[in-house]
């Protein structure tokens, strides 16, 4: 899932580690979360959003994930 982790949090001066603090995960986990190696929870990903002040739909951008077009193509050959 695409996202603007990395932009939000340099915009407010925030280091990954902050980030994770502010929201209960460790650095590691906001940088796979960053590099797309991770998809948070709905809650982390909630928890992300309010550190920005942003709708999470602005922070997570879900219409461009590659696995969303897998699924849709899935359904689209099950239909």
């Amino acid at each position: 899932m695409k996202n603007r982790i990395r932009e939000l949090r340099e915009a407010l001066g925030l280091t990954q580690e902050r980030l994770g603090a502010l929201v209960g995960a460790s650095r590691q986990a906001i940088n796979a979360i960053e590099t797309e190696k991770f998809e948070p929870s709905i809650w982390l990903a909630h928890d992300i959003s309010r550190v920005f002040g942003r709708p999470i739909e602005e922070v997570f951008l879900f219409d461009r994930s590659l696995r969303r077009s897998r699924s849709e193509l899935s359904r689209a050959r099950k239909g």
